[in-house]
């Protein structure tokens, strides 16, 4: 969820920089190489691909 900070003509240094602290800190990354290769779809990538977009035509 985003939060709305308003600044205008009157807003102070001091008060952006402490709503700014205020701020949630970004989290770390989550590694997804331990996940690859895991699932089994059952068909070719490429395959499905070509056959989805051959449907179109």
């Amino acid at each position: 969820m985003a939060k709305i900070i308003e600044v205008n003509k009157s807003t102070s240094r001091s008060k952006l920089d402490e709503e700014l602290t205020k701020l949630p800190k970004k989290k770390e990354p989550i590694n997804l190489d331990k996940y690859f290769g895991k699932i089994n779809f059952g068909i070719d990538g490429l395959d499905y691909q070509l056959k989805t977009r051959d449907e179109w035509r």
